[in-house]
C-alpha cells in the first residue's frame, strides 16, 4: 500500500474547515490503517475529515466534495502504485470502460483521467518500507505537521490582523529557541503592555507546537488566573494538557511538575510550555519547578512585563520593540478603513493617530476600530480629546504594570517621571533630582525599567525615556486622585496650573508643579501668597520653550511672600520676574536651581548659606545680576552657568573651594574683571568671549582644567604662551587636552606649543589675522583635530617633519593657502581633509596619494585648481564642486564610492576609469552608497562619455561591487537610502535598462515570477531637461493591490540642489531591503507603480511642486530590476553590459518605447507584440 500526502493538492490558503481529507477505498482499510491514522492525527490536534459510509463504486456526494474543498491537505491511499504515466494497465482499461459508459459526459471522464495522472506523479510513502505500520503512521503525521504551517492561513499576513508584521519578529525568537538543540531551554519575552508579547508567543505556539513537540500547553493570562483560582488550578491545567490524563491529575491534591510520578512521565515526552503574562517569580516557580528534568529538547516560553521575573530562570530574553512608522500606519489603516481605500484628506490625520500610539499595536488597533467609519471632523475631535483624556481600553492594559509595583515609593517615582520628565533624560539627573542622592531612586529606576515603565533611549545606557502612552497612563492616575486639581499630588496641565496659581487654591497635597508658559497666550498675575500653603512641594518648574523669544507672562505685582516648603529639590523659574528670592527661602534639599533670564540682581547670603545637596546652578542671561554670594556652603556643586550675565563684575573667592565643580560657563560676562578666584578648579572652563579680563593668562596657568574654551579678548593680537626664560607649563597646564582660540586676533601660534603633549584638539577657526602655524606642531603626538577654517590670511600649511599618527581631521576651509607641502605624507593617520573655498590653491602635492588612511577630501570652490593628482587608494569620498579651472582628474581609486564634480565646467577628461567608483563596504555606516554627480560638466571628452557615461558602465560597475560584497543590503532606518545614484549630462537612457519609454509614463510588462528571491532591487533612470529651479528630487511610489486597495510608500532619492543648463541623466538604485524588511515582497501582487518627482524649494521658499510641471520636463524614463545573476553581467571588462529577460531572450531597446506622452495625454500604441508571453503590466509614471 502506498500513501501520498498530496502537496500539489494543497488548496488555496483561505480559511479552511479541515486540515486533512482522508481519501481511501475499502472497508478493510477504513477499519484498520485509516482508523489508526485518523486517531494519530486527532491526537496531534489535526482536524481531519474521514467518511465512514462511502462504499466502493458509490458516487461522491456533494457533502464529500464540500469536505474536499474545505480541506487544506488531501491524503490519498492506494494498494499499489498507479502506472498511468505510460497509458496502460488496469487503470487504463477501467478508464476506457468509463468513457464508454459516460459518452454523453466525456469531459467528466477526461477530468478523472487528468486527476489520476497527476496523482500518479506524486511522491509518497510505501508501506513495505515502514514496519510495523505504526512507523508509517508516525511518518505521515510528521510530514503533515511540517506542511501545515506553510499552507495555513497563518502565513497570509493580510488575513489576520493579530499577526501583523509578525514574521520578522518571529525570526529572532526562533534563533533563541534553537528548536533543534537537545537542551531544556526557557526563553523570556519582555515588553510593555500591548506591545505584542502574547501575539508573538501565540505565533510560536501555532508554528511549532504540533510539528516539533509531543506535548504542549498554553496558559493564558497567568497573572489573573493565579489571582482568581490559585496555583493548584494552573498546575492541574498545565499537567492535564501535557499528559492528556485529566482524571488522574484532577484527583491529585497538589500536583507538581517535580513530583516523581509526574516527572517520570514528562522525562519521556518532549513538550512546549507557554506561560503568558507572568508577573511574579512565585508564579513561575510554582508552575515549572523542576523544569530542567523535562525531556531533552523541551522548551518553555514566558511572557512578562517584569524583566526580573525572567532574569532568574530564562537563559535568553527577547525585548519586543514597537512597530516602526510604516508598520504602524499600515496596521492603523487595516482597522480604520478595512478594505476601503484611504481618502487623501485622511492621510495626515492617520499619521497623527499612528504617531500618538508610538508603535504600540494594541493602541493602534483600539484607535483604528474606534475611528472606523467616522467623519473627518470626528477624527479631529477625537485626536484633540486623546491629548487630554487617554482611551480607557488602552489605559486598562497599561495600568497593570503600575499596579504590579508593590513599593509605594517606586510608584511615586514613576508618577514623578511621568508628570515632570517630558523629554529623554539621564539616569543620573533623575536620581539626583527625584531622590536627592538616596539609594531608593537608583533601585526604583531599575525596577521601572524592568517593568517596562521606562526604557533605555536609543541604546544609550545613560539616557532614559518613557513611552507616550505610559506617560498618559501616569497622568490619568494623578487625575483620578481628586476631582479638584488643587488637591492632586502633581500638576502638569497648563490650564490647571494657571487656574490654581491665579485663584490661589493650592493645597499641601501638591508635591510638584510643571508649568509651561509657552502654552498660554495671556499674562498671569499671582498673589504674593500663591505658594504659602504648598508645604510638601518638591518640584517647581516654570519653563518657557523658546526662552530667548518670549517675554515674561507670569507677574508677581506684590512680590512673593514665601516658598515655605523645605522639601523643594528642583526649582526652575524661567524669566523670574523679581529682583530677589523670598527672605525665608532656605532650600536645604535643593538639588537644582535654574533661574534663566531672571530679573535677579543678586543671589543673597540667606539663599546660599545652606545648599548641601545643590549640584546644578544656572543663572544664565540674568542681565541684572551683579554678584553671587559665598558658595562654600554648596560643596556638591558640579555645574555653574553664568553665561550672558553682563552686569556681573565679581566672583567670590569661595568658588575655588568647589572641588566637585566640573563645568563653569562665563561666556558673555563682559564686565567680569578678574579671575584670580577660580584657581584650583578642575574640569571644563568656558571663558568669556568679550571683555577686558586683566591678568588672564597669569591666572589661567594656575588652573587644572583639561578643557579650555576661550576667545580671550578682541584686543589681543599675540598669544604668548611662554617667555624666553620660562616654559609653557608656567602659562598653561601640561595636561590641557582642548584649546579653543577661535575668533581671536592672534597673528601667530608660538613654536613652544609643542610643550602641550596632551593636546587633542586645537581650534583656531576664524582667526582672521593668523598668518602662520609652526612646524613644531608635528611634535604634538596626541593631536587629533585642527580647525583652521576661516583663517583668511593663512597662506602656508607648515612642513610636517615627523610622522603624526593620531591627527585625523584638518579643516582649512576658506584659508589663503596656495599649496600643501610634500611632507604632508607624514600625516599617516589623516582621514578627512577639508580645503573648500581655498581659492588660491592651484596644485596638490603628488605625495597626497601616500595618505593611506584618507577617506574623504573636500575641494569645493577651489577655483584655481587645474588638475587632480592620483588619489589615495582608500579614498571613499571626493567633492570637487565648482572647481571651474579643473580640466583633468588623473586617476580615481577603486575604493571611491562618492564623486561630486558638479559645475566643473572646464573638466574635459578623467584619464583612468579602470575600476571606478566601486563600492567598498568597510565603512558602510559612513556612506549611504555610491554617488556620482557630474552636473553641468558639458566639456567632457568623447572618450569619457563613451566609455563611462553613455553606456552606463561606471554606474553598473559601482552597483555590481556593492551588491557582490553585500548581497542583502539593509538600511538602519525606516527611510529608504539611495545606495547608488548618478547624474551627468546626456539625453539617452543607457541600453541596460530593460524597460524604457519616451515621456513620463512607462508600461512595464513583467513575467509572472518577477518578484523572486533573487531580486536585489530596482534601478530607475530619467532624462530631464534644463531645470530653472534648485530642486531636491524625491520619488513616491503608489502600490495598488489586485483587490484595488491603494498603498503609498516613500522611495526617495535626493540629489541636492541642482540647476542644470542642458539635458541630464539621473540614475538611482533602491535596494529591496529597508529597515531589515523586504518592501517589494510586501506588495507581491502589485498591479501599478507610480513615480513622481518633487521639488522641495522654489525661489528660497519651501513648497511641494511636481517637477513634471512647468519647472521641469521628464523627457525619457527607464527601469530595470536587478537579480543575482546580473552581477556577473556588470563585471568590469565586459564591455557594454547586456541584459536578458526572464525567458532568456535579450530585449531590443527599439521596441521598448511603447508609450508616448504629449501634454500629459496618453497615446495608445497598437504595435504590441502578441508573440510575447502574457505578463503582468505595471505602469510607471516619472513626472
Amino acid at each position: 500500500m502506498a500513501c501520498f500526502p498530496c502537496s500539489s493538492a494543497i488548496l488555496s490558503p483561505e480559511e479552511k474547515r479541515y486540515d486533512v481529507f482522508l481519501s481511501f477505498r475499502g472497508e478493510d482499510v477504513r477499519n484498520t490503517f485509516a482508523s489508526y491514522l485518523y486517531a494519530a492525527l486527532y491526537d496531534k490536534q489535526i482536524l481531519t475529515f474521514m467518511d465512514h459510509k462511502l462504499e466502493r463504486g458509490d458516487e461522491v456526494s456533494s457533502t464529500l466534495w464540500e469536505a474536499i474543498k474545505e480541506s487544506m491537505i488531501q491524503l490519498l491511499f492506494s494498494r499499489k502504485t498507479m502506472p498511468l504515466q505510460h497509458g496502460n494497465g488496469s487503470y487504463e482499461a477501467a478508464l476506457a470502460r468509463l468513457e464508454e459508459r459516460f459518452k454523453d459526459r466525456i469531459e467528466m471522464v477526461h477530468q478523472w483521467r487528468a486527476a489520476l495522472t497527476e496523482a500518479a506523479s506524486l511522491s509518497g510513502f510505501a508501506s513495505r518500507e515502514f514496519r510495523p505500520e505504526i512507523n508509517l503512521i508516525r511518518k505521515i503525521v510528521e510530514d503533515i505537521l511540517l506542511k501545515l504551517p506553510r499552507y495555513s492561513s497563518w502565513n497570509i499576513k493580510h488575513c489576520n490582523e493579530r499577526l501583523f508584521a509578525i514574521e520578522e519578529r518571529m525570526e529572532e525568537i526562533e534563533k533563541l529557541l534553537d528548536i533543534c538543540s537537545r537542551d531544556v531551554r526557557i526563553v523570556g519575552i519582555w515588553g510593555m503592555g500591548g506591545i505584542g508579547k502574547t501575539t508573538l508567543a501565540s505565533a510560536v505556539f501555532q508554528r511549532f507546537s504540533c510539528s516539533h513537540f509531543e506535548g504542549r500547553t498554553y496558559l493564558w493570562n497567568v497573572r489573573q488566573e493565579y489571582e482568581s483560582f490559585g496555583p493548584n488550578y494552573l498546575r492541574k491545567k498545565l499537567l492535564t494538557d501535557l499528559l492528556k490524563d485529566e482524571a488522574n491529575i484532577v484527583s491529585m491534591d497538589t500536583p507538581f511538575v517535580a513530583s516523581p510520578i509526574i516527572l517520570d512521565r514528562l522525562r519521556r515526552k518532549k513538550v512546549l510550555i507557554i506561560l503568558d503574562d507572568v508577573d511574579s517569580s512565585i508564579q513561575l516557580e510554582t508552575l515549572i519547578e523542576g523544569y530542567h528534568q523535562l525531556a531533552p529538547g523541551s522548551r518553555i516560553i514566558v511572557t512578562s512585563r517584569n524583566k526580573q521575573v525572567l532574569v532568574k530562570v530564562a537563559g535568553k530574553i527577547h525585548k519586543v520593540e514597537g512597530l516602526n512608522d510604516i508598520e504602524s500606519l499600515k496596521l492603523f489603516h487595516l482597522h480604520a478603513f478595512g478594505k476601503n481605500s484611504l481618502a487623501a484628506d485622511y492621510e495626515i490625520l492617520s499619521k497623527n493617530v499612528a504617531s500618538y500610539a508610538n508603535g504600540n499595536p494594541l493602541a493602534i488597533k483600539v484607535l483604528g476600530c474606534f475611528l472606523h467609519s467616522k467623519s473627518k471632523d470626528e477624527w479631529e475631535s477625537a485626536l484633540e480629546k486623546l491629548k487630554r483624556i487617554p482611551n480607557k481600553d488602552i489605559l486598562k492594559v497599561l495600568r497593570i504594570s503600575y499596579e504590579g509595583l508593590d513599593d509605594e515609593t517606586i510608584r511615586n517615582l514613576f508618577l514623578d517621571i511621568a508628570c515632570f520628565f517630558d523629554h529623554p533624560f539621564t539616569r543620573e539627573y533623575a536620581e539626583s533630582t527625584l531622590g536627592g542622592g538616596d539609594s531608593f531612586a537608583k533601585i526604583g529606576i531599575s525596577t521601572l525599567i524592568d517593568n517596562s515603565l521606562i526604557e533605555i533611549y536609543r541604546e544609550e545606557e545613560t539616557m532614559l525615556c518613557m513611552h507616550d502612552l505610559i506617560r498618559q497612563m501616569g497622568w490619568s492616575i494623578v487625575s483620578d486622585e481628586h476631582k479638584e486639581p488643587g488637591n492632586r499630588s502633581r500638576l502638569f496641565d497648563a490650564k490647571d496650573v494657571c487656574q490654581i496659581l491665579e485663584k490661589n487654591t493650592g493645597t499641601e497635597a501638591i508635591e510638584g508643579i510643571v508649568f509651561n508658559m509657552s502654552q498660554i497666550k495671556r499674562e498671569v498675575r499671582l498673589s504674593r501668597t500663591t505658594f504659602s500653603r504648598m508645604h510638601n512641594l518638591r518640584i517647581l518648574k516654570i519653563v518657557c520653550d523658546n526662552i530667548d523669544g518670549n517675554k515674561c507672562k507670569l507677574y508677581l505685582p506684590q512680590g512673593l511672600e514665601s516658598l515655605v516648603s523645605h522639601e523643594l529639590r528642583c526649582f526652575q523659574w524661567d524669566i523670574y520676574p523679581l529682583k530677589s528670592l523670598p527672605s525665608d527661602f532656605t532650600p536645604d534639599n535643593l538639588v537644582e536651581l535654574i533661574l534663566r533670564h531672571s530679573h535677579l540682581k543678586q543671589l543673597g547670603n540667606h539663599i546660599v548659606q545652606s545648599l548641601p545637596k545643590l549640584k546644578i546652578m544656572d543663572l544664565s542671561n540674568s542681565k541684572l545680576l551683579t554678584e553671587i554670594a559665598d558658595l562654600s556652603r554648596a560643596p556638591n556643586l558640579e555645574s555653574l552657568n553664568l553665561e550672558g550675565c553682563t552686569s556681573m563684575f565679581h566672583i567670590l573667592s569661595s568658588i575655588q573651594n568647589l572641588h566637585k565643580l566640573t563645568y563653569l560657563n562665563l561666556n558673555g560676562c563682559t564686565n567680569l574683571r578678574d579671575l584670580h578666584e577660580i584657581s584650583g578648579l578642575r574640569g571644563y572652563l568656558d571663558l568669556v568671549k568679550r571683555g577686558d579680563i586683566k591678568n588672564l593668562l597669569n591666572k589661567v596657568c594656575q588652573l587644572n582644567f583639561t578643557f579650555l574654551n576661550s576667545s580671550i579678548t578682541s584686543s589681543m593680537t599675540n598669544l604668548s604662551l611662554c617667555s624666553p626664560s620660562s616654559s609653557i607649563t608656567q602659562k598653561f597646564p601640561m595636561n590641557l587636552t582642548s584649546l579653543r582660540l577661535g575668533g581671536t586676533t592672534i597673528e601667530a601660534v608660538p613654536s613652544s606649543i609643542w610643550c602641550l603633549p596632551s593636546l587633542v584638539l586645537l581650534d583656531l577657526h576664524d582667526c582672521t589675522k593668523l598668518k602662520s602655524v609652526p612646524t613644531s606642531i608635528c611634535k604634538l603626538k596626541s593631536l587629533e583635530t585642527i580647525f583652521l577654517d576661516g583663517c583668511s590670511n593663512l597662506e602656508e600649511f607648515p612642513e610636517i617633519l615627523e610622522t603624526m599618527e593620531f591627527l585625523n581631521f584638518i579643516d582649512m576651509t576658506g584659508t589663503a593657502i596656495k599649496k600643501l607641502p610634500e611632507s604632508i605624507e607624514n600625516l599617516i593617520g589623516l582621514r578627512e581633509l577639508h580645503l573648500n573655498n581655498c581659492k588660491d590653491i592651484e596644485f596638490l602635492p603628488s605625495t597626497l596619494c601616500n595618505l593611506s588612511c584618507l577617506f574623504s577630501m573636500l575641494l569645493d570652490n577651489c577655483s584655481k585648481l587645474q588638475t587632480l593628482p592620483p588619489c589615495p587608494l582608500d579614498l571613499q569620498g571626493l567633492s570637487l564642486k565648482n572647481c571651474g579651472s579643473l580640466k583633468l582628474i588623473s586617476e580615481l581609486p577603486s575604493s571611491l564610492d562618492e564623486l561630486d564634480a558638479s559645475y566643473c565646467t572646464s573638466l574635459e577628461s578623467i584619464s583612468s576609469w579602470t575600476s571606478p567608483l566601486l563600492y567598498k563596504m568597510d565603512n558602510f555606516d559612513s556612506f549611504g552608497g555610491g554617488r556620482l554627480k557630474l552636473t553641468n560638466c558639458s566639456k567632457l571628452d568623447s572618450s569619457t562619455r563613451n566609455n563611462f557615461l553613455e553606456n552606463g558602465a561606471a554606474f553598473f560597475m559601482m552597483l555590481r561591487e556593492m551588491l557582490s560584497k553585500h548581497t542583502v543590503i539593509e538600511t538602519e532606518t525606516d527611510d529608504d537610502v539611495e545606495f547608488v545614484y548618478g547624474c551627468y549630462p546626456g539625453d539617452e537612457i543607457p541600453e541596460q535598462f530593460s524597460f524604457q519609454s519616451c515621456g513620463p509614463l512607462l508600461d512595464v510588462k513583467l513575467p509572472p515570477y518577477w518578484n523572486s528571491d533573487d531580486l536585489l532591487g530596482v534601478i530607475f533612470c530619467v532624462v530631464i531637461d534644463p531645470i530653472k529651479i534648485d530642486p531636491d528630487m524625491s520619488c513616491m511610489i503608489c502600490y495598488q493591490i489586485n483587490d484595488g486597495d491603494d498603498h503609498m510608500c516613500n522611495r526617495s532619492v535626493q540629489f541636492g540642489e541642482l540647476e542644470i543648463n542642458s539635458d541630464h541623466v539621473f540614475t538611482w538604485f533602491n535596494t529591496k531591503q529597508v529597515n531589515g524588511r523586504n518592501w517589494i515582497s510586501t506588495y507581491s501582487n502589485v498591479t501599478d507603480f507610480y513615480f513622481d518627482v518633487w521639488s522641495f524649494s522654489y525661489h528660497g521658499q519651501s513648497r511641494y511642486a511636481s517637477i513634471g510641471s512647468e519647472y521641469c520636463k521628464v523627457k525619457k524614463c527607464g527601469i530595470r530590476f536587478v537579480y543575482m545573476n546580473d552581477l556577473e553581467q556588470f563585471a568590469p571588462g565586459k564591455g557594454v553590459v547586456g541584459f536578458h529577460d526572464d525567458y532568456g531572450e535579450p530585449h531590443s531597446p527599439s521596441i521598448l518605447c511603447k508609450r508616448r506622452f504629449d501634454d500629459g495625454k496618453q497615446e495608445d500604441d497598437d504595435d504590441d507584440d502578441e508573440s510575447q508571453p502574457k505578463t503582468n503590466t505595471k505602469k510607471i509614471k516619472l513626472a
